[in-house]
């Protein structure tokens, strides 16, 4: 079993989802939806190769049933979840 790290920019990619969601959308949609994203990056604490690789050891992972993905890397006894992006968004790119 693997400890799941939530990075500071991780952190801030649910808030800013959070944030509208609750602005734009139904409040049931968008609660399902960051339920959604806190159970994929739980199943990574078990299944931390679940994700497909990307490049530099890092690996994205899919939210089911929502448009968002997790990019994380595995290391030592954790998973370090580094961004959670829109399928939209340029997410190859780092700001």
């Amino acid at each position: 079993m693997h400890d799941i790290i939530w990075s500071r920019p991780a952190l801030d990619d649910l808030r800013k989802i959070d944030d509208w969601l609750t602005r734009d959308a139904e409040p049931d949609h968008a609660a399902r939806t960051l339920a959604a994203i806190r159970q994929r990056a739980d199943f990574l604490e078990n299944f931390p190769h679940g994700g497909r690789p990307l490049r530099d050891g890092i690996r994205v992972l899919l939210v089911y049933e929502t448009p968002y993905l997790i990019r994380y890397r595995i290391a030592t006894g954790r998973v370090e979840l580094l961004r959670i992006h829109h399928e939209r968004e340029n997410w190859l790119v780092e700001p």
